[in-house]
């Protein structure tokens, strides 16, 4: 079957923007409608133009040795289906935002098809705690909005949700619908709040938060049990519903109550909690220390920064229509039809190649090894994260062999890859933070290799106005790593004065 694109110049019909898109959507619908799950055998469309296309980035030589060949590992392209999402959300952005729309791509497909699909080899699920972190003004956005447009079209919209208030709005929300997918604006202010309730006593909802989030996301494989109050409350709420669906004769209704007031009893059945949030750098690396990074809610988050603040437009930018094949395999990944956000019945199962299940198990006696290396260059906090990135690893590498129901060598090694530069990044952070007054030049070198951009690098001017440091003693410590083989000095893409400006790289 091939791939319709929808064009605006098709529905050209003197109607207003708002009715001309909903057109659009509703003729993606009723084509979506009309798939089948074998129509996507051989789905492999590209469309993403060439000229968006970025620059390759790679997992950096550290020096100790991997468990696993990652030669050639792209980080800016997920293998498979989530690649091509990745092409989708990255082509609603008119500024390049390629490790956001990575991330995006990663929570969304893991929502869309964490449900109904289970990993047999480890039986980590699909949610996922994101945080992508990039300037302002430079295109959030328009990655949020594309997100959400992901879960409009598996026809899960019911269950994104905009912000959290409190823990009581947190359980209502999956009692309302299996599965909560939290899209959050500005999230580095929300864990500013959390850290300093913490920190000096007072709103111990906020901690409750934590709390809540923490209990239902670990239960995406169990139940999540409700209080006492909770329960009485939709007794009454279901009890009523069975009598009026039973008056009535409306059997789907009957069953329905029937169901929800058993998992009032039992607890809620394999509640699916998932967050993405978006901040500033000014606003979320303040609160990455020892003490936040080590913690659940943070230290089990994946967390990608977009390293250049300045980003330039992209030339001719058009956003990309979502092809209908795109819409429909996200659809059929879902596998549930419109009504409540859940999925009920037996799911399908992942699973793993005998090479790629050798390598998880390579990898996890790897990570042992590397906490204990990183202890003794960044400290007790490095460790506890080092050893939560196996879940990473696995339930990355799960969402990827989601759309083609096996996991892969090709889905461990980019997974491993991806989330081992992505541990790295904490790691430096955290330190950076934690070793302000103790070790001032170390904890400065490891915030400024954050700072810099692997496509456009970054200036001794641009690093001193990050860091609030003066450009001399920049100038200086930028050459230390450079005599340790950590940067290079070139001439970058950037210019000043109409003169192009040396830039720092890191290699």
């Amino acid at each position: 079957m091939s791939a319709k694109t929808f064009n605006l110049a098709d529905y050209a019909t003197g109607k207003s923007y708002d009715e001309t898109q909903d057109d659009i959507a509703q003729a993606r619908v009723s084509a979506v409608a009309s798939l089948k799950d074998e129509d996507f055998s051989d789905f492999n469309e590209e469309f993403f133009p060439k000229q968006f296309a970025p620059e390759p980035e790679h997992l950096e030589d550290d020096g100790f040795a991997l468990p696993i060949d990652v030669t050639g590992v792209d980080l800016t392209r997920p293998p498979g289906f989530v690649g091509r999402v990745a092409d989708w959300i990255d082509g609603q952005c008119r500024y390049p935002r390629r490790r956001l729309a990575v991330a995006s791509a990663i929570t969304a497909i893991g929502n869309i098809g964490g449900m109904s699909h289970y990993d047999t080899h480890d039986g980590v699920t699909a949610n996922m705690l994101s945080f992508c972190v990039a300037a302002s003004s430079t295109g959030k956005e328009a990655v949020m909005q594309a997100f959400t447009e992901l879960h409009i079209a598996a026809g899960m919209q019911g269950a994104i949700q905009g912000g959290i208030k409190s823990e009581q709005e947190i359980v209502r929300n999956l009692i309302e619908n299996q599965a909560s997918f939290y899209n959050i604006d500005e999230i580095g202010i929300f864990l500013s709040k959390v850290r300093n309730a913490q920190q000096r006593g007072g709103a111990s909802y906020l901690e409750g938060v934590f709390g809540t989030i923490m209990n239902a996301y670990s239960k995406a494989n169990s139940r999540f049990l409700l209080g006492g109050d909770i329960k009485r409350d939709l007794r009454k709420v279901y009890f009523g519903q069975l009598s009026k669906a039973q008056d009535s004769g409306d059997v789907e209704r009957e069953e329905y109550a029937a169901r929800m007031l058993g998992m009032v009893d039992n607890g809620l059945e394999r509640p699916f909690l998932s967050i993405i949030g978006f901040t500033t750098p000014s606003t979320f690396e303040g609160v990455m220390d020892g003490e936040t990074a080590t913690q659940g809610f943070v230290g089990r988050a994946i967390i990608v920064a977009e390293r250049d603040i300045n980003p330039r437009p992209r030339k001719g930018f058009k956003k990309i229509e979502m092809p209908i094949m795109m819409g429909g395999k996200l659809g059929v990944i879902y596998g549930n039809e419109a009504g409540r956000v859940e999925h009920i019945g037996p799911r399908r199962d992942v699973t793993t190649t005998p090479e790629a299940a050798e390598a998880l198990d390579a990898i996890i006696e790897w990570l042992i090894d590397y906490a204990g290396h990183m202890d003794e260059k960044t400290g007790e906090a490095s460790v506890a994260m080092i050893r939560r990135a196996y879940e990473l690893i696995a339930k990355v590498s799960f969402i990827l062999a989601i759309p083609d129901g096996i996991r892969t060598m090709e889905h461990v090694r980019w997974a491993f890859a991806f989330i081992k530069d992505e541990i790295d990044f904490k790691v430096q952070l955290v330190f950076a933070n934690d070793n302000k007054k103790a070790r001032p030049e170390d904890a400065l070198a490891a915030r400024l290799m954050n700072y810099i951009d692997t496509e456009n690098g970054a200036s001794t001017t641009v690093l001193a106005g990050r860091s609030k440091i003066d450009k001399l003693t920049i100038e200086a410590t930028m050459r230390h790593l450079e005599a340790l083989g950590e940067v290079v000095a070139r001439t970058g893409k950037r210019r000043r004065k109409g003169e192009l400006v040396v830039q720092w790289f890191r290699t």
